[in-house]
């Protein structure tokens, strides 16, 4: 459970930062206000949108044994440079139905508030995932793993753009490398909304009950858009997120988490995002075999 929650912590670092996740436009949680500069740039009749898809994703390629899974509550803050979004709750829940394969949902509630005075709220986007394991790093003489994550996309009424779907999909690919004390994880692929990313994670012990987590992320955009060239928003970006986990109990973790955009500062641009929750465990095969008794 220990490798297990520590992942649930790095994917609530993505979803709690609205650009890591694909499907919040421009970060602004239930769909994107256009700006002032946008409304100016849009009298000049520029085709396009104005909004840059970014997506990123991170798992590691290790499983639980079959029946047990995780659910995990957060609480997650983002800040940009014309507003912020608070996610309460962030909820990401899963459980391994095989050997090698995990089912998972992850999904927040949103409020959003900007300075011109305009605010949302509701349900975000909704991301559903099956890892699929191709190399098991916990068989006897591996250290390495790999897995794929078909994941769908289902976005909020307000993240959709006109003429656009709300299911979109996503396919990682992770990869697992274990050493005597730490180990290393990362995933890369596609979004269909238009983008590809690479993430890679480093994961340090620093004693039995609590581990340190570093994260760099790599997203860009493939879709032209000549108002959002307009509007010089970047068609890449790189964040930087770190978090820390404590075991409370077997199957209580505690987590809190920071991070930010690195790259060039602009409307998609994250300049703070801070989460925090606790991850339960469960095991659904001891508890069938108990009541069996």
């Amino acid at each position: 459970m220990l490798k297990r929650a520590a992942v649930s912590v790095v994917l609530l670092t993505f979803f709690a930062s609205p650009l890591l996740a694909q499907g919040k436009s421009l970060g602004k949680g239930r769909g994107a206000k256009p700006s002032k500069q946008q409304t100016t740039v849009r009298m000049g009749a520029i085709p396009g949108t104005g909004i840059r898809h970014f997506g990123s994703w991170l798992d590691d390629a290790s499983f639980l044994p079959k029946g047990k899974g995780w659910t995990t509550f957060g609480i997650g803050y983002w800040r940009s440079v014309d507003g912020h979004q608070w996610d309460v709750p962030s909820i990401d829940a899963g459980m391994a139905i095989d050997r090698r394969i995990h089912v998972g949902i992850s999904t927040p509630f949103s409020r959003s508030s900007y300075g011109d005075g305009y605010t949302s709220s509701g349900f975000g986007d909704t991301y559903l995932s099956a890892k699929v394991g191709l190399i098991d790093p916990d068989q006897e003489g591996h250290r390495f793993g790999l897995a794929v994550v078909p994941v769908i996309e289902v976005l909020s009424s307000g993240s959709v753009l006109e003429g656009d779907s709300r299911l979109h999909w996503a396919l990682p690919v992770t990869l697992e490398r274990r050493f005597d004390t730490f180990r290393v994880y990362g995933a890369g692929g596609y979004f269909s909304r238009g983008s590809v990313f690479g993430a890679g994670a480093v994961e340090v012990p620093i004693n039995t009950r609590m581990v340190a987590t570093g994260v760099l992320s790599h997203s860009r955009s493939l879709k032209e858009d000549p108002l959002s060239d307009a509007l010089e928003l970047s068609k890449a970006r790189f964040d930087l997120n770190g978090s820390v986990m404590y075991v409370v109990t077997p199957v209580v973790t505690a987590f809190g988490t920071l991070g930010r955009t690195i790259s060039h500062t602009d409307a998609n641009a994250s300049t703070l995002a801070v989460s925090g929750g606790l991850s339960f465990g469960f095991n659904t095969v001891q508890t069938h075999r108990q009541k069996k008794k």
